[in-house]
This record gives structure tokens, C-alpha cells and sequence, in this order.
């Protein structure tokens, strides 16, 4: 009976000291920043971010550590995690040893419970320093200085020679521009002339167009009159026409009268002959 007791005693033990671990089961850890892909240069700060999920219950810290590319660990720390939102932020920066080497470093994180995660960047470091002959370094300096010199001696006598012809071409265009703009001058006052002529004809012209409408009306004025005045003579002369043959009725009636007188004293006559 007492081993069995034992047995009992010792799995209850272990059930209890073992009951947190079950009850937290381990899950994952996801980074935020740096982000893959991100290139890091020289001595540069940086932040690493990142989540544990499921959020602990309990409090909780993760383990980071970061490798360069042969896995040698250039930097590591223990970072807590919130238990609001489940989040953990280390602050840190790039560079600062010669293990820190161009190419991809890894970084991993493992919190308390077991929860693990891992992400990578890219690092690019300074460029070494090239240890150099100073006495020759001076040497090519003044070999680079004299032919700097002369390059610069020869452009100069280039550049003289070139401007000097310019100038002389430029000169020559500016004597020619001024004779250009002299000409236009006295084009400019020929021009000048000619309008204030042409200006005159115009007012004199206006000045007799003027008279030849005033001319137009008076006779405008008289044809009016002439044809008034031939309206009356053409009206005269019906009246006298009419006139006229009014007379030469009367006359005639006269004449027939004095016919008809004569011919009856005739007939008297012809029969107190008789």
C-alpha cells in the first residue's frame, strides 16, 4: 500500500509544480521591425520590434539575439513583454565591433514559455581604411598639381585665342548692328513723313468730300426746284391748250353761223329775183 501511495503522492507532486506550464502553451513570436529586406549601414541605431502570441497571461520576457552571417553573436538582450498587448521593443544600433561584418544577420527570439520566432536583415559595413604611402601620396599629388598646371596653361592660351576672336566677331556683328539700326532710323523717320503727309491728303480729301456733299445737295435743291417749276409749265400749258381749243370751237361756230346767214340771204335774195 505504501508504494502505491508514494506513486499516488509523487504524480499529484508533479502535476501540480508542472500545472503552470500547461496551462501556458507555448506559441510564436512575429518581428515588426526591422523588417525583412531592410538594409542597415555602418553605425546606424535601430529598433527590434516584435509580438508574442497568444498574449501571456502571466509575466513574460523574451531573449534576443542577434548573429552575423558566420553566426558569431554581435548583440543579445532580455526584453519584457507587455501584458496588455502581448508587445516587446529593444532598442539598439548597428556596428561598434569587428564582428560586425557585410552580408545577412539573423535575429531569434524566445520568450519564457518556450515561444519562439526569428527574422533577418541585411548589413553593409564602412569601407576599410587603405593604408597609404604618404611621401608618394605627396609625389602624385605634385605630379597630378603640374599636370593640372599645364592642362590649365594650355586651356588659358586656348581660351585667350578664342575669346579674342570672339570679340573681334562680336565687335564686327555690333558695328554692323548699329549701322542696321541707323538705316532703320532714318527708315523710321521717312516713314514718319510720309504719314503726316498722307495724314494731310486724308484731311484735305475729307475737306472736299465735305464740299462735293454740300455742292450735291444744292443741286439736289434745284433739280427739286426745276422739276417743281416744270410741273407748273407742263399744268400752263394744258391750260392753254385747253384754251386754245375752246377758241377755235367758238370760231368755228361762228363761221357755220355766218354761213348758214349767208346762204339763207342768199336764198332770199335769189328768190325775190325770181
Amino acid at each position: 500500500m505504501k508504494p502505491i501511495s508514494l506513486l499516488v503522492a509523487t504524480g499529484i507532486i508533479a502535476a501540480l509544480v508542472l500545472s503552470p506550464m500547461v496551462a501556458v502553451a507555448a506559441g510564436s513570436i512575429t518581428f515588426t521591425s526591422p523588417a525583412a529586406g531592410t538594409t542597415l549601414k555602418g553605425t546606424q541605431s535601430y529598433s527590434i520590434t516584435g509580438a508574442v502570441s497568444p498574449i501571456p497571461s502571466q509575466p513574460d520576457s523574451v531573449f534576443i539575439a542577434v548573429k552575423n552571417p558566420s553566426g558569431t553573436t554581435v548583440d543579445a538582450a532580455d526584453v519584457a513583454v507587455s501584458l496588455s498587448t502581448g508587445t516587446f521593443d529593444y532598442a539598439t544600433a548597428t556596428g561598434g565591433s569587428a564582428n560586425w561584418v557585410t552580408g545577412t544577420y539573423t535575429i531569434t527570439a524566445t520568450d519564457s514559455f518556450g515561444a519562439t520566432g526569428s527574422s533577418t536583415f541585411s548589413y553593409q559595413g564602412a569601407a576599410p581604411l587603405v593604408s597609404y604611402n604618404v611621401t608618394q601620396a605627396l609625389v602624385d599629388i605634385e605630379g597630378n598639381l603640374t599636370q593640372i598646371k599645364a592642362q590649365l596653361s594650355s586651356d588659358f592660351a586656348i581660351l585667350q585665342t578664342d575669346n579674342k576672336a570672339n570679340f573681334t566677331a562680336l565687335s564686327t556683328s555690333l558695328s554692323g548692328i548699329t549701322s542696321q539700326l541707323t538705316t532703320l532710323g532714318g527708315q523710321v523717320t521717312t516713314l514718319t513723313t510720309n504719314l503726316g503727309t498722307v495724314q494731310t491728303d486724308v484731311t484735305n480729301m475729307q475737306g472736299q468730300l465735305t464740299t462735293m456733299a454740300n455742292n450735291i445737295a444744292t443741286l439736289n435743291t434745284a433739280v427739286q426746284a426745276a422739276q417743281t417749276a416744270a410741273t407748273g409749265a407742263q399744268t400752263a400749258a394744258t391750260n392753254a391748250n385747253n384754251a386754245v381749243s375752246s377758241t377755235q370751237t367758238y370760231v368755228l361756230v361762228v363761221a357755220v353761223l355766218a354761213a348758214i346767214t349767208l346762204v339763207l340771204e342768199l336764198a332770199i335774195l335769189v328768190r325775190k329775183l325770181s
